[in-house]
């Protein structure tokens, strides 16, 4: 059984909602708030907006303001996964580094130097070390961001 996430926003003019450099845009402090609400919700959990408007607003500005806050949540989920792929590659490349320097510590004929090896074989298990906790620990974070900026680029927006 789902339940739901009812977030309560008020605006006092249309200027509360809308971006002061670009009035297609959705204001960042809005965005932020309704981030902020999210925080601690269960992921199952259907994510509602209940606007109130205390000046009076055209169905053309309510379809607006929906369009502004289902483009804006895909806007940054869009940024995020470019985020994490950059981030997953990085973290492919530190890993394989690490195995290289690991085999070039274990099989020294081209170091011959003791200190060196050694050197190389800490780097490689820390690489490797790096690339594996983002691996196991990290990621949980990144899906839970990811999963609640898709719940927010779908969620249902009711004028009250």
């Amino acid at each position: 059984m789902n339940k739901e996430t009812v977030i309560e926003i008020s605006f006092d003019e249309k200027d509360d909602y809308i971006n002061q450099f670009n009035n297609t845009k959705l204001s960042n402090s809005l965005s932020n708030y309704i981030l902020d609400e999210c925080r601690g919700k269960p992921l199952a959990n259907r994510i509602i907006l209940n606007v109130k408007a205390n000046f009076k607003i055209s169905n053309q500005q309510k379809e607006e303001f929906i369009k502004m806050v289902h483009e804006n949540y895909k806007s940054d989920l869009e940024e995020y996964v470019l985020i994490l792929k950059h981030a997953n590659l990085k973290k492919i490349i530190i890993f394989f580094i690490g195995i290289v320097l690991i085999y070039l510590a274990y099989f020294n004929d081209i170091v011959n130097n003791k200190v060196i090896s050694e050197v190389i074989l800490v780097i490689g298990w820390v690489a490797i070390w790096e690339a594996a906790y983002t691996w196991l620990f990290e990621s949980n974070e990144n899906r839970i961001k990811t999963k609640r900026l898709k719940q927010l680029a779908k969620c249902k927006i009711n004028f009250v």
